[in-house]
């Protein structure tokens, strides 16, 4: 079905991970005074991220249990340096509330590397980033495919249940303005395909597809529903992006006759087809499976990137 619903969307890469925090240990790290911790922080166990206030980068996330009391004790009294890899000094920012069971988890851009001699070291890719302005995290990842996508965290929505009021097992609902785009190309011609998910229980995905080859303004928009099997069928909405590609190219002039004889009658006939011999159309053709291939695993397989136990 197509659609007007939105008309631009911005790219960003990155790659992130969701670690698993089982330790209940707490940090000692330094904080400013202008941050002001939403009410949740203080609901009791929860994830707060170690940043580099210059930046924003998210170097880990550790547990904190503080009242609202205690944190005004501890932010003007705890300073680390150089805690998890973050630049001195670095500050907390709440991220995550516990999830029903208890166990309390956190995003961050911070990867282990061991060598072959078993020597761990550290790299943070800044994929992770606190938003000072807003209280939120954004969240960047980068597919093996080329696809890039950027996602919104609000601490106070995370492990919310269908009622908004009690904890669930799923730290997802915390997850908004989920953004994943890629580029598409063959031979000279390529296509950029960006979609919108308000949030993970969005049922539909909002894409818009730009072809810059077939005009600088010509666009195509859709909306798609999400599927909730991975191994169903493909959506049948996408077929209507191949029916619109044909449709614009045949309206370039890029057609040809095709005469057929009626096996019954023996009457000849023709029409106008798609010439699929020109480079130019066979091109605009193997990006269009290209861009159903992409939109067909976002439907099925649209989430943030698994979550890992961590180490600590």
């Amino acid at each position: 079905m197509k659609t007007n619903k939105f008309s631009a969307i911005e790219k960003t890469a990155a790659a992130t991970a969701l670690t698993l925090l089982l330790s209940f240990g707490i940090a000692q790290p330094s904080f400013a005074e202008e941050y002001v911790p939403p009410p949740e922080a203080f609901e009791g166990p929860g994830g707060w991220a170690v940043i580099d206030p210059t930046t924003g980068i998210v170097y880990g996330v550790i547990v904190g249990d503080w009242s609202a009391e205690t944190w005004e004790e501890v932010k003007n009294t705890r300073t680390v340096d150089g805690f998890m890899g973050c630049p001195a000094p670095c500050e907390l920012r709440f991220q995550t509330r516990a999830t029903a069971d208890g166990n309390v988890a956190g995003w961050h851009g911070t990867q282990t590397n061991i060598d072959a001699d078993g020597n761990a070291t550290q790299t943070n890719d800044g994929s992770v980033r606190f938003d000072q302005s807003s209280g939120t995290f954004q969240i960047n990842n980068r597919s093996g495919d080329g696809a890039t996508s950027t996602q919104t965290l609000v601490p106070e929505k995370t492990a919310r249940d269908a009622n908004g009021q009690g904890r669930s097992l799923d730290l997802g609902t915390g997850i908004v303005d989920i953004r994943t785009s890629k580029k598409i190309s063959s031979g000279s011609e390529s296509v950029s395909v960006d979609t919108y998910r308000s949030n993970l229980g969005d049922t539909t995905v909002d894409a818009v597809i730009a072809l810059p080859g077939l005009g600088s303004d010509e666009t195509l928009e859709y909306v798609f529903g999400t599927r909730g099997n991975a191994a169903s069928e493909p959506v049948n909405e996408l077929g209507q992006i191949r029916t619109d590609l044909v449709s614009i190219l045949m309206g370039m002039g890029f057609t040809k006759t095709a005469n057929s004889v009626d096996e019954e009658t023996g009457e000849e006939s023709s029409t106008e087809v798609l010439d699929e011999s020109n480079v130019f159309v066979s091109a605009i053709m193997t990006v269009t499976e290209g861009i159903v291939d992409f939109l067909s695993s976002l439907l099925g397989f649209f989430s943030p990137t698994n979550p890992e136990p961590a180490d600590s």
